[in-house]
């Protein structure tokens, strides 16, 4: 793995800027069989659990939850203060049909701060338009994680 840009606090050691999650094409094709099996199913809120046997590997199944950022395809549910809704999904069906018949865009880059949680999307695109895996990485088959400087981070508001 290269890392490009990357800050720590001097203090403990946490990200303080900005770090990329980009949308590659081997998540879009988790979520087109995802989509299909909920359109079979007549469901359209699951478990990873109930999906994962649709996964060509485990790069896919745990890349699965990024997706809750990408244009809204996507959602993490949300059962209570006490539940545990880690690896409880819902998926906007109409969303789906609109994207994979080429009508919606969404960001295929997303910048999640790691002092607030703040989310930036950015690099709008249609699914033809998707990069590959392969796109994201250096001549030495590294992916390349990025970050970037934030406000908080530049003027000293961390603690």
């Amino acid at each position: 793995m290269v890392i490009v840009n990357k800050r720590v606090c001097p203090t403990c050691g946490q990200s303080i800027n900005d770090r990329e999650i980009t949308l590659f094409r081997g998540m879009i094709d988790a979520l087109f069989v995802v989509w299909k099996w909920c359109k079979e199913q007549g469901v359209y809120e699951f478990s990873r659990k109930q999906v994962k046997h649709l996964f060509k590997g485990e790069n896919q199944t745990a890349r699965f939850g990024d997706l809750i950022y990408f244009g809204g395809l996507v959602y993490r549910l949300e059962f209570g203060i006490h539940i545990n809704s880690k690896g409880y999904f819902g998926i906007n069906i109409e969303r789906c049909n609109q994207f994979f018949a080429g009508l919606y865009k969404i960001p295929t880059s997303v910048w999640k701060n790691p002092l607030n949680g703040e989310i930036t999307l950015s690099d709008y695109k249609m699914l033809g338009q998707i990069k590959k895996l392969r796109d994201f990485l250096n001549e030495n088959m590294e992916y390349i994680v990025k970050y970037r400087e934030n406000y908080m981070a530049d003027h000293g508001q961390l603690f």
